[in-house]
């Protein structure tokens, strides 16, 4: 239990933060953060073609002659989508629909625990768990034009996502250590009554 807890702070409690993070930042700048998102994906890829064609003149063996045209390919790719970055937009609405819908997993993984523990409110966790997962579902359709979402509704998603994330973990945390307790004071019990046998 113990290392399940500090598995949930390494990487939930991040991850959560991250999101209600970029959810702001999304609320308050939609238009200049998802350029920029976009912009900066084109400069990976254009510098990941401009490597792959450095490394063709510098070795020219017959097993990397597929650098050249893969590393001209990558960099014209990344030049395009720089000049225009609304081009690849949906694939970052996607990405954060795969991140909210991992979330939402992730919550009703949590939300069972939960149950498992004793926790009576875990249906509400389970509930939290399903709109993030609904929210995740709903960015990735939306890139295919079937729902209309506004970015700054896609922050306001991702800051749900986190605090969702956040509000199901401290409830868990809190049936774990009521279980801990529990077993504590029923290990205390036992201890009374041996040693009165004992006498």
């Amino acid at each position: 239990m113990k290392d399940l807890l500090k598995r949930i702070k390494l990487d939930a409690i991040v991850s959560a933060a991250a999101c209600i993070t970029f959810g702001i930042v999304l609320i308050l700048w939609p238009v200049q953060v998802t350029t920029i998102a976009c912009q900066s994906i084109a400069v990976i890829i254009a510098i990941l073609g401009a490597v792959r064609v450095i490394s063709y003149i510098m070795e020219s063996e017959a097993k990397h002659r597929l650098n050249l045209p893969l590393g001209l390919v990558l960099f014209v790719i990344g030049i395009w989508i720089f000049l225009k970055p609304a081009s690849i937009q949906n694939m970052l609405l996607i990405g954060i629909g795969v991140v909210l819908f991992v979330h939402g997993l992730q919550a009703m993984r949590y939300a069972f625990y939960a149950k498992s523990n004793g926790y009576l409110q875990w249906w509400q966790l389970l509930m939290m768990a399903l709109l993030g997962m609904g929210l995740g579902i709903a960015c990735i359709v939306d890139c295919f034009g079937i729902i209309s979402m506004t970015l700054t509704l896609v922050g306001v998603a991702l800051v749900y996502d986190g605090v969702t994330l956040l509000w199901v973990i401290s409830r868990v945390q809190k049936a774990a250590r009521r279980v801990k307790r529990e077993v504590q004071e029923w290990d205390a019990v036992e201890s009374d009554i041996t040693a009165e046998r004992d006498l």
